[in-house]
């Protein structure tokens, strides 16, 4: 392609990255430099959403260079492809060079990319090229326009909520690559105006609910509870045991907490029954009532308003 006639064009880029990442028993990792980049995906398009590239890659991180189990688990990134990855500023001068072929104004992201971009660079690449600096400068949240497009406000949506409006899978694939092609469709999809708008609808009720549910909620995990032979053994280490010699612990334990449930159980039946609208529909204040009640008992929540 003449190089000379491409600058002439305008074009959006479409970027996704994925970072380190860990859970609190991951003793090995070094939280001091979480958050690396591990890979980037970007998609370029002409003004008029026609596809012209794609880019991916990989990158070896400096500090944490083992992956936690959750962070594969989550991103789908092996040991080895990251051990054979190119460094950072390998990856940035490819992209540096992609976007010097294909001049773009603005990257879009959804989410603050910029910002976890450039705390990447302040963290743990200090002393990277000031032409990869401008690729973090160049990243625009497009979440706000997007949703102020459909709604005519800013609500908080994921990626995948997006994609629901859009007629795709309501999931979002966390590869660098396949969520920057899945970002290109849907702004594509919202400004030709192809959204289903009776899906947008539905998804801004879900968003109203889940919203007020979680506002009301009071447990968000369950609550640890001593039960069966645990609380037996606790109580004789207190000298609380009072129970005759021939019972055993799980005859003199389980047959109270079983009535709590059964009872606490026809309350929430009761609860929402009396609750229930005209529509057949059950205010998520009270939803999370419910599921606070599963909560103290130890149980799993169940009401968590659904996205049909």
């Amino acid at each position: 392609m003449n190089n000379s006639n491409t600058k002439k064009k305008f074009y959006y880029a479409f970027f996704d990255a994925e970072y380190t990442c860990f859970m609190e028993n991951d003793t090995f990792f070094d939280k001091e430099h979480s958050g690396e980049l591990l890979s980037v995906g970007m998609v370029i398009c002409d003004k008029r959403f026609n596809l012209v590239r794609t880019y991916y890659s990989p990158i070896h991180p400096l500090y944490n260079t083992k992956l936690t189990g959750y962070c594969k688990e989550l991103t789908g990134l092996t040991q080895e492809e990251i051990d054979g990855a190119p460094s950072y500023e390998a990856v940035f001068q490819e992209l540096y060079l992609l976007l010097q072929e294909y001049p773009v104004k603005e990257i879009f992201t959804w989410g603050n990319d910029a910002h976890t971009l450039r705390h990447d660079i302040e963290k743990n690449h200090k002393f990277v090229a000031r032409r990869f600096r401008k690729i973090a400068g160049l990243l625009q949240d497009i979440t706000k326009r997007l949703t102020r497009r459909i709604y005519g406000k800013g609500i908080t949506l994921s990626l995948s909520d997006m994609k629901y409006i859009c007629g795709m899978e309501h999931r979002t694939a966390h590869n660098a690559l396949e969520d920057a092609k899945d970002l290109y469709r849907i702004t594509r999809c919202c400004l030709q105006e192809k959204y289903d708008k009776e899906r947008a609808s539905d998804l801004e009720t879900y968003i109203h609910n889940r919203d007020i549910y979680h506002q009301y909620k009071r447990f968000k995990k369950p609550p640890v509870w001593i039960t069966g032979d645990s609380r037996m053994e606790n109580r004789r280490k207190d000298g609380c045991d009072d129970s005759p010699d021939d019972v055993r612990p799980e005859e003199s334990g389980d047959a109270p907490e079983r009535k709590l449930k059964e009872i606490s159980m026809q309350y929430i039946d009761a609860l929402k029954k009396c609750c229930r609208k005209d529509d057949g529909t059950i205010p998520p204040e009270i939803l999370a009532l419910c599921d606070d009640v599963r909560s103290i008992l130890g149980m799993e929540s169940q009401d968590c308003p659904k996205l049909k």
